[in-house]
């Protein structure tokens, strides 16, 4: 098994290659680990329609288990019964013994929750647990108290959103803070964006990709998409370094 809170900056959720045949799956799965995306997150609170085929994909692939993190997300129910049911079918349906991350909603209480996932790991089953926020840094508090090393969240990268993001604070020691940033299409029409970008050599979503993933906070982000060129978009951005004028002045310029 791997060494704790060693995800990579770039997570790919995997939802939207369902519909490509096995063979397309094991190529994605090469081209990300090429770029160094190696930690891959099954949200089963969004979608649940994930079939054995992405098992069976990295199965045939040829690579390690000790290469790739594998991270579920789930709803837990009331009394948290249905965690150990829910893990169980994730490994199945990714024809794995084990997570590296589980990620958790909060409706069942925590001492409940913490006894459920004590089994799990006990008998192998995860690695690590984290929460899931609807914002950056909501369960700050909890956190203090609860043993999670990872957070997930979902911000919409609306002009509004960067700025307020320049409020995030660094993440507590031993705590990922992972985030998916989901895009509201307004960045090809705003004009400082895209003169910003084109100093960059970027496009203006790649450009506000490149602004989280360089924020103080060392937010993990979480792409989606089925093909090479999304992954070397989100690669490029990246390894594009912001000076810091230009890192501070951003949120301004929107």
């Amino acid at each position: 098994m791997r060494q704790r809170n060693s995800y990579s900056r770039i997570i790919q959720d995997p939802e939207s290659w369902e519909p490509l045949s096995k063979g397309k799956k094991i190529q994605l799965f090469h081209h990300c680990v090429e770029k160094g995306i190696t930690t891959f997150l099954i949200d089963h609170t969004r979608a649940k329609t994930y079939t054995h085929g992405l098992g069976t994909a990295f199965s045939e692939s040829g690579l390690s288990r000790d290469q790739v993190q594998l991270a579920a997300a789930i709803d837990a129910d009331p009394g948290g019964q249905d965690i150990p049911g829910q893990v169980e079918h994730i490994l199945e349906l990714l024809d794995t013994d084990y997570l590296d991350l589980l990620l958790l909603t909060f409706n069942a209480p925590a001492n409940e929750l913490l006894s459920n996932i004590q089994k799990l790991r006990a008998r192998g089953k995860i690695v690590e647990i984290g929460v899931l926020e609807k914002r950056p840094g909501e369960k700050k508090a909890f956190l203090e108290e609860f043993p999670a090393s990872a957070t997930l969240s979902s911000v919409r990268l609306t002009p509004a959103a960067v700025k307020s993001l320049t409020l995030a604070e660094a993440a507590s020691e031993g705590v990922t803070q992972m985030i998916i940033p989901e895009s509201e299409d307004w960045e090809n029409e705003h004009e400082e964006l895209k003169k910003a970008a084109t100093k960059y050599n970027l496009r203006p979503k790649e450009l506000l990709f490149a602004w989280l993933l360089q924020h103080k906070a060392q937010f993990h982000a979480v792409i989606k998409g089925n093909s090479e060129a999304g992954i070397d978009s989100a690669h490029k951005a990246f390894h594009t370094s912001l000076i810091d004028e230009d890192f501070k002045k951003l949120p301004e310029r929107l």
